[in-house]
Order: structure tokens, then sequence, then C-alpha cells
């Protein structure tokens, strides 16, 4: 299998990326390393698509992805653990959450987001798993962000995002 990786000196680009990704993923959000709402804009995005695609060039047969993601979100030194977490789609419960450890929901899903595209990027497929969770990241972001008037760009990134994942 012929994975696609970033250069150092083009960075994020669709000639690094796989066909399927390109084809599904046509709107220039994809690519902009600068936007806050594209999976691979903000830091915990850009960083794991970066730690992605090196445990993909150190990782000949590529198992348990989400064992990795939840392991990359863990060091990131939260009190909570990103694996229970990532299935939370009550506000209340969020919200609580959110109280005790302010950064933990956004960096998480972050992390996730950036994971499932990160993968349809560098591998043209995603993992059946890691779909499930990468959308119930979105809805759970949809969830928090919904209603808020300074969240609306986000809220209609976050609309395209789950559309264009249902390629998948």
């Amino acid at each position: 299998m012929k994975y696609f990786f970033d250069s150092e000196v083009d960075g994020l680009s669709r000639e690094t990326s796989h066909l399927n990704f390109i084809k599904s993923m046509n709107s220039d959000f994809y690519y902009d390393c600068m936007d806050e709402f594209s999976p691979f804009g903000n830091d915990d995005g850009a960083d794991l698509l970066y730690n992605l695609e090196d445990w993909y060039r150190e990782n000949k047969l590529i198992r348990n992805i989400l064992k990795w993601m939840f392991n990359q979100i863990d060091e990131m030194g939260f009190e909570f653990k990103s694996k229970s977490c990532a299935q939370l789609l009550d506000l209340k419960v969020i919200n609580e959450i959110q109280e005790k450890d302010e950064y933990l929901i956004l960096s998480m899903d972050n992390s996730i987001i950036a994971t499932g595209f990160g993968q349809i990027k560098i591998t043209g497929k995603i993992d059946p798993k890691l779909k499930a969770v990468t959308l119930k990241a979105l809805d759970r972001q949809l969830l928090i962000n919904k209603g808020d008037e300074d969240s609306k760009d986000y809220v209609s990134r976050i609309e395209k995002m789950k559309t264009d994942l249902s390629n998948f």
C-alpha cells in the first residue's frame, strides 16, 4: 500500500494527499494549516497529523489506530481518560468535565477529527471504528457549539466535515 505524507517543504497540500481524500475533501479548508476550524489547522490537529504520519512510516502493519490515538491524547496529561470521554454526547456531563478539565473535550475532539481525516489523507480509507469515533467527535462539537452565534462558522464547517466523511 502506498502512503501519502506531507513534505517539509510543501507542507499540507493536495499533492501530498491520497486521491480518495482529494476527491471527497474538495474544500480548501482541508489544506489550510492556519484555519482553526480545519482538521489540521489547530495545534492539536497539526500535531496529530504529524505524529500519525510518523506512525505510518514506522509501522508496516497497521493495527489498532484507536489505541494509538487514545494514547496520544492521554499523553497530553488530562485528568480524564479520552477513550471513555470520546463516547459522551450528554451536554450536562460534558459541561461538568469541562469545569474540571477545561481543555480536554476540545483537544480530544480536535485530535480525533485529525486522526480520522488524517487516515483518509494518508491511506485513502478510514477504519470503521475510527469513523464512528470521528463522527461522534463532530456530533459532540455540534452539540457544544450549536446555537452560539460566535460559533456559526465552526458549526457550518463541522456539518461539511460530517457530510464529506459520510462518503467513506
